[in-house]
């Protein structure tokens, strides 16, 4: 007797439902796919209890007639592909012909259909895959399906869904893809009567995001296009203070197809990485749109993963699309007034001339008594010198007196005193491609301060430092190497024998990046020569912080890359000026022309951010001038 059988129609739709239909929101996606590719316009989505009790969903696409109803219940059924050389142009969401069978299967299926044209519609009812009956219908035109007490007749997979709201929360997020996918069409989708969401039909991806996620998050993206001869690439993409602690807003379509693909993650992760702390994650929704022949979406049952034909170029060219995105419309944080702030008083205050009341006058702590003003200290004027180590000295001369002025006391008069270092009048710079930018101060020893048209930008002047200096080491790497500066006097380090082994398996890297050191016996290393812009006095510590960081075990080929970039990070973070050294006027412009010519001026390589920009209209509303 043989062993092997040929399955039933029963039995091998059941397993193609365990293939296609995960879960309620696996129906509402192939429902939803259908509906597009019939030409809806308007999409209706209903679920109660999570989906498992009922899922209708509702177009006005269409339609079927009789035949092609009862023809699409059956297996691999479809109007799409009729050749093996169709697989490699498709155009539509469906094409396979199992999702209506399959879903019928562990379902009570009710399809109502009628196209444009006809007077009646079919109605078709299938019990787990036995037909019920089917029989004319009156309906409107376009298709309507309802799926009632999915997995009823498999009760295993019933008992692997999860609650209500987590399978709400997975419809949801169909629903919401697919109207992020196309926002030409109008979707709407409500559980148990309360309607979560209703979208109208929009002109662009970022009406359709600011319609799902609202005004505020729609105000943090930017809307961007770029073109490569393969492909193209638009999208929304997360402002540089606009991030996440997941992925959970880094969503990809391709073709409007909603796809998964750790390939374009890992593009969009090496585009930003710079640019994005390293506990946080970018916000972006990319939409690509290539030639259907270049990409297979026949490799997932459900179709939500794809394979392209080309990675490497589709993968580079993201990195170098997102890149030029980064530069173009400046990855520079803003500071910008919270909602919560206090209104602004009005111009007139009309002043209340009743007597207070002094016992329920609130108290106030009594000032803070000033310190006395010695009346020996002789009061330096506004026009005192300027120092000598200024580049062009700015001419300020004493303001004239008035009478009253001139016979004010001398202690009360107010000491104004020069700031240490004056920015010349007229210091203009060039900061990436802002025009009429001027140098005014240095706060702290820390932040350069820098004003534009109707802008100020605050400069970090160490993570500045340490983004040029990274660049720098990269191009020496690649050309001739970065300069080394040998030591009249060896360094000794001591170090642990574990650090020891680690100089040994890493010699070759160390001296790539410019160090030239020697074992000296026991657990001492002697400094020979060091990179030239690490300063002397850190090269020690520099050291056993490389050693602590790289492993014990070499590295792969693979590996060896990221071990150096991790080195030249942190050299460039030694060799840096850091917060609170002195920048005279010229250090401070040649910093921030050296900047503006960096490939990423934007960040330094820890992701931190070098540039923060307040624009006058944002300083003007907190003095409430606006």
């Amino acid at each position: 007797m043989p062993k092997i059988k040929i399955l039933s129609a029963d039995v091998a739709n059941k397993i193609a439902a365990g293939e296609v239909v995960e879960r309620p929101a696996s129906v509402v996606k192939e429902l939803i796919e259908n509906a597009i590719d019939a030409e809806s316009t308007s999409i209706r989505v209903e679920i109660r209890a999570g989906g498992k009790r009922l899922i209708s969903v509702s177009d006005n696409g269409s339609g079927m007639e009789r035949e092609d109803a009862l023809l699409a219940l059956e297996r691999h059924a479809t109007s799409k592909v009729s050749r093996i050389e169709d697989l490699e142009n498709i155009h539509t969401f469906g094409f396979r012909g199992e999702a209506l069978a399959s879903i019928a299967s562990v379902s009570q299926f009710e399809l109502l259909t009628r196209t444009a044209d006809a007077i009646q519609g079919t109605k078709i009812s299938v019990d787990g895959g036995v037909f019920r009956s089917v029989e004319e219908s009156g309906c409107s035109p376009g298709t309507h399906i309802s799926i009632n007490n999915l997995f009823h007749n498999v009760p295993a997979r019933l008992k692997f869904l999860k609650t209500d709201t987590t399978e709400v929360r997975h419809i949801t997020n169909q629903v919401t893809w697919s109207a992020l996918a196309h926002p030409s069409i109008h979707f709407s989708l409500s559980h148990n009567g309360k309607t979560i969401l209703d979208v109208r039909a929009c002109d662009s991806h970022m009406e359709r995001a600011r319609l799902l996620y609202g005004k505020e998050f729609a105000d943090n993206l930017i809307e961007f296009a770029e073109e490569l001869p393969d492909f193209k690439l638009s999208g929304l993409l997360g402002k540089p203070d606009f991030t996440k602690p997941n992925r959970e807003y880094q969503l990809f379509f391709m073709n409007q197809r909603t796809i998964r693909s750790q390939m374009i993650g890992a593009a969009l992760k090496e585009a930003l990485g710079a640019t994005i702390q390293k506990d946080r994650h970018a916000v972006a929704l990319l939409f690509m749109t290539l030639e259907p022949d270049t990409v297979d979406v026949n490799v997932h049952p459900a179709k939500i993963e794809v394979r392209f034909r080309n990675e490497r170029t589709i993968f580079s060219g993201i990195v170098r699309m997102i890149r030029n995105v980064i530069h173009k419309e400046k990855f520079i944080p803003k500071i910008e007034t919270s909602t919560e702030t206090e209104p602004a008083p009005t111009k007139e205050v009309e002043v209340d001339k009743t007597p207070i009341d002094t016992s329920r006058q609130i108290s106030t702590p009594p000032p803070r008594p000033r310190p006395p003003i010695s009346t020996d200290r002789k009061v330096e004027s506004i026009g005192t010198p300027q120092p000598e180590n200024v580049e062009s000295e700015r001419s300020v001369t004493q303001p004239t007196m008035d009478e009253d002025t001139q016979h004010i006391p001398e202690e009360t008069r107010t000491v104004v005193q020069p700031p240490q270092q004056q920015i010349p009048e007229g210091a203009m710079l060039k900061l990436l491609d802002f025009e009429n930018v001027e140098l005014k101060t240095n706060l702290f020893k820390t932040y350069i301060v820098v004003e534009g048209e109707d802008k100020i930008f605050f400069i970090d002047q160490h993570v500045a430092a340490e983004r040029v200096l990274y660049e720098r080491f990269v191009n020496q790497l690649k050309t001739n190497g970065i300069p080394v500066q040998g030591l009249l006097l060896p360094v000794t380090v001591e170090v642990t024998p574990q650090q020891v082994a680690i100089l040994k398996v890493h010699e070759n890297l160390f001296k790539k990046i410019g160090f030239e050191l020697e074992e000296f016996g026991g657990n001492t290393i002697l400094i020979r020569a060091i990179p030239s812009p690490l300063p002397t006095r850190t090269a020690s510590q520099t050291i056993t912080d490389l050693l602590d960081k790289l492993p014990e075990q070499p590295h792969t080929e693979i590996e060896i890359p990221e071990a150096l970039d991790d080195a030249l990070i942190m050299l460039a973070c030694r060799s840096a000026v850091k917060a609170g050294d002195t920048l005279d006027t010229k250090e401070m412009i040649n910093l921030i022309r050296e900047l503006s010519e960096a490939k990423l001026p934007f960040n330094c390589p820890h992701s931190r951010p070098i540039i923060i920009e307040m624009g006058r209209d944002e300083l003007e509303r907190r003095f409430h001038r606006q």
